[in-house]
């Protein structure tokens, strides 16, 4: 594995689909050390999981990281943690299932004739408490949190509940847990800041799950993936879970920036199930950002460059007079800039995305101001890059006095005057002329 630098960021490429092992299993292909995640598992009271990876050459051609998440425990002797990407619902299960949600990204398999094996149920708030004991750090705990909550949302919206009514078949929640925390383990370990992904592949007919035949993507699937682009491939297969739906919805940003980037390491994460269209696999990219010293040096030579954060939201229900008084409140509050872009959002609405560009040390405070004064719930905070270029302030002599210039250095070498907004405005409004006229005549004066 690479030595730990940063900023680093991971992006996943998902070709044929994504489900939870087969995430784990690329960050462990990148070279994170399964004993090590394992161990932080067995320290939160997973101690029957048992995470056996191993590398081999798939029926392509292309040697990938095969994981099987294991509980050792388990009622059931043939348990085979088998994903199509995850999950195959191709079989009815044996077991009884008398609570409100029945949810796993794995193929627990019974012995034909086979008693049902009794099985226990784990809330959300039981596997929250769960993760929130283990020594694990702080970030991998959140992002833990983070996404299990997301995927309890997703369920309790498609059977009705709350989301405290929903409950993890024991077996499938010590898989899940396993998964996800798993992964969040391994970001850590990796170094990584940022996600992203490439976009959500799914394919199509049904599967046969817990409450009888559906439609692929699975109801929670589709859930999840509301909003998102999605391709579908002409596999009679489901190809993204649940779970791993949740996953990269909850902790990837979008698609990767072009930006430049330094490609360090590649890991190929292969699901149980064999594609004779494609292989059956998610990549990861473990990318580090070219900053400071490391920037695209063409750029530097010419610009400066700086790091901000940009702040985002959608809302569908508010007055244009309303979304005016709150960029005037955050401009004053020390935003760089704010912009509102029409979007179409769920259900058919149109709506409005303000996107805000602040310092670092702002982001929170101005986040608070959107957060009282408009109808959002929640806002993104992602790092953005901004390069930009030099200028000077300076006064030039003009037929009205002397008014305020910009001096702008463009790449090529040549300068700029750029006037003053505010100052030609003064001066149209003091002189009763043109704007246009004012800006063109301090342009040519000084040129």
């Amino acid at each position: 594995m690479p030595e730990l630098t940063r900023p680093r960021i991971i992006s996943f490429e998902p070709l044929a689909g994504a489900a939870g092992d087969m995430i784990l299993a690329a960050l462990f292909d990148l070279g994170v050390d399964p004993k090590a995640v394992e161990k932080t598992l067995h320290q939160a009271g997973l101690t029957s999981i048992s995470l056996q990876f191993a590398r081999r050459r798939c029926e392509h051609g292309i040697v990938c990281g095969y994981l099987d998440v294991i509980d050792t425990d388990a009622a059931h002797d043939d348990h085979d943690h088998d994903h199509g990407h995850g999950h195959d619902h191709g079989h009815e299960h044996n077991h009884d299932h008398d609570h409100d949600h029945h949810h796993h990204d794995h193929h627990h398999a019974s012995e034909e004739g086979a008693a049902p094996a009794p099985h226990h149920h784990r809330g959300l708030k039981d596997i929250l408490a769960l993760i929130r004991s283990s020594d694990a750090p702080a970030r991998a705990k959140e992002r833990a949190e983070k996404i299990f909550r997301r995927l309890g949302e997703a369920e309790a919206s498609v059977h009705g509940i709350d989301v405290e009514q929903v409950h993890f078949h024991e077996v499938g929640a010590l898989d899940s847990i396993a998964d996800i925390f798993g992964i969040c383990l391994a970001l850590e370990q990796l170094g990584v800041e940022r996600i992203y992904c490439s976009g959500y592949k799914i394919g199509h007919g049904t599967v046969r799950c817990a409450h009888g035949l559906m439609p692929v993507p699975a109801p929670a699937t589709a859930r999840l993936l509301e909003g998102y682009p999605v391709t579908r491939l002409p596999i009679a297969t489901e190809l993204t879970t649940p779970t791993g739906a949740a996953v990269l919805t909850t902790l990837a940003e979008g698609s990767l920036p072009t930006q430049p980037f330094r490609l360090l390491a590649t890991g190929n994460g292969h699901g149980r199930k064999n594609l004779p269209e494609m292989p059956n696999i998610i990549r990861a990219l473990l990318l580090e950002e070219q900053t400071g010293e490391n920037a695209n040096s063409e750029a530097k030579a010419w610009g400066e460059e700086e790091t901000l954060s940009l702040i985002s939201c959608e809302t569908d229900d508010q007055t244009a007079e309303s979304l005016g008084y709150l960029s005037e409140r955050l401009l004053a509050a020390g935003a760089l800039d704010v912009s509102a872009t029409a979007v179409q959002m769920k259900k058919n609405r149109p709506g409005v995305r303000l996107q805000i560009l602040s310092r670092p040390a702002d982001e929170v405070r101005l986040a608070n101001i959107i957060l009282t004064e408009s109808s959002t719930l929640g806002v993104r905070i992602q790092t953005a890059r901004r390069l930009y270029l030099p200028r000077t302030t300076t006064k030039v002599n003009t037929p009205w006095g002397e008014a305020a210039v910009k001096i702008v250095r463009r790449p090529d070498g040549h300068t700029e005057t750029i006037p003053e907004y505010e100052e030609a405005r003064r001066i149209a409004q003091e002189h009763q002329l043109p704007l246009r006229l004012v800006l063109d005549t301090i342009k040519a004066w000084q040129a």
